[in-house]
């Protein structure tokens, strides 16, 4: 299935053909937008509900009722999951090249024939849908003013966002992460603005960059965006160069050898200490005493 194609089909289907409600847009362009992430456009896919109330924002009585709609109009199959046991699993059915009025039946014609403009030369005569069958490359002037919003902000992630992070990587997920952040506001860190993220990313990498960081030590986008890295506030201190762990110390001389004298010479010598410390007479009469002794 061509991505593109079936994006162009599904816009003038809503267009021309049917009312689609904010929330069954919300949640077909999500499992669209999926599907072609994960390469499962023509194949059942799994998808949680937890995951899908998280991107629509939807409630889970609101995820129902437009998931119940979009089967009804024949834009998706779903087979329910068990509980513990499967996980949901949808299938995006194909718009382009087909007649969906032909293929979606007389029922949805009619329940969506208030929307079909009286006249309209393009319907039958019993008021039947006309079928989708402009499958050109080239977007119309027509077609580019009706763009979905979607694909604007998905072009200024990929170009603006995507194209200057430092480890590219997942694009389905960093994508999700981002509309999370920029749209949603159902990121844990909170909402915030692209050139937030975008300053954000610069300063990360300088931080990487004074750092050494690099490979597989850097977040992947939709981590970093999920943990708000636009509020980080990073250190930039350069690392300390490594080095001999005893390089510039100083050598300790103890005062002995200050004056170039060897320890044995700084030892006192008792008997001449205790000459300097008498007087003459003390002296000579210490002499006697030892004389006499003899």
């Amino acid at each position: 299935m061509d991505y593109f194609k079936q994006r162009r089909a599904y816009r003038n289907l809503k267009r021309n053909q049917i009312d689609i409600s904010t929330g069954q847009n919300n949640l077909y362009r999500e499992l669209l937008d999926y599907a072609n992430d994960e390469y499962q456009l023509d194949k059942l896919f799994t998808l949680k509900n937890s995951a899908l109330l998280d991107l629509t924002g939807l409630s889970e009585a609101g995820l129902k009722k437009a998931r119940n709609e979009l089967v009804q109009l024949g834009l998706i199959k779903y087979v329910p999951g068990k509980r513990n046991k499967q996980k949901p699993q949808y299938q995006i059915i194909r718009l382009y090249s087909t007649s969906w009025a032909t293929r979606n039946g007389d029922s949805s014609s009619t329940s969506n024939q208030s929307s079909i403009p009286t006249g309209n030369p393009d319907s039958s005569p019993t008021g039947s849908s006309k079928e989708l069958t402009n499958t050109t490359p080239e977007l119309t002037t027509t077609e580019k003013d009706n763009k979905d919003p979607r694909d604007h902000i998905r072009e200024e992630f990929q170009n603006e966002v995507w194209a200057v992070y430092p480890r590219q990587e997942k694009f389905g997920d960093a994508w999700n992460a981002y509309y999370r952040a920029t749209v949603t506001g159902a990121n844990p860190a909170g909402k915030a603005t692209k050139s937030q993220i975008i300053q954000g990313i610069g300063n990360y990498k300088r931080y990487l960059e004074v750092k050494g960081i690099q490979g597989q030590y850097v977040q992947q986008l939709a981590n970093w965006l999920d943990n708000g890295g636009w509020l980080s506030n990073y250190d930039m201190t350069p690392p300390k160069p490594k080095g001999k762990s005893g390089a510039g110390r100083k050598e300790i001389i103890p005062k002995w050898a200050q004056n170039g004298a060897s320890q044995a010479d700084s030892k006192p010598n008792s008997s001449d200490n205790e000459q300097d410390d008498m007087s003459d007479e003390a002296f000579l009469a210490l002499v006697n005493s030892q004389e006499e002794a003899k």
